[in-house]
């Protein structure tokens, strides 16, 4: 079963604006917000990854759909970008790098596929404090 949640994330610092996205249990399941919360924390990750794409392309923008799969024991096991709407395949590496290190808590009876769109908008590094 695959979920989607839209939130607006509104004062989040830097470019990382979680748009919606999906879990699908490949086996397990993990609740949303707590995905949610991991991403979050790691934000600071994907916002070092988009201001280096920036600075290739200032003006470079849009929506990055990361797809991976959580392991049975939180581990990241695989990253893939889906879509992108910035053709920097740096970033795209980057982000995937990034992804690929998060730890999550661990799911209920086995891995869980998450589907992660990144909006990503020049305007917002700009007002970051």
């Amino acid at each position: 079963m695959r979920k989607n949640i839209s939130e607006i994330l509104l004062g989040l610092s830097a470019a990382l604006c979680v748009a919606c996205f999906g879990a699908q249990a490949a086996q397990g399941s993990l609740d949303d917000d707590l995905i949610r919360r991991v991403v979050r924390a790691h934000g600071p990750e994907i916002e070092a990854c988009y201001a280096a794409a920036l600075e290739r392309d200032a003006q470079a923008n849009g929506v990055v759909l990361v797809a991976f799969t959580i392991g049975t024991a939180g581990e990241v096991t695989a990253t893939k970008v889906e879509s992108s709407d910035i053709g920097d395949q740096t970033l795209h590496a980057c982000m995937r790098e990034a992804v690929g290190g998060w730890l999550f808590p661990r799911p209920e009876g086995g891995s869980v596929e998450v589907d992660y769109p990144f909006v990503l908008v020049p305007q917002l590094l700009e007002r970051r404090p």
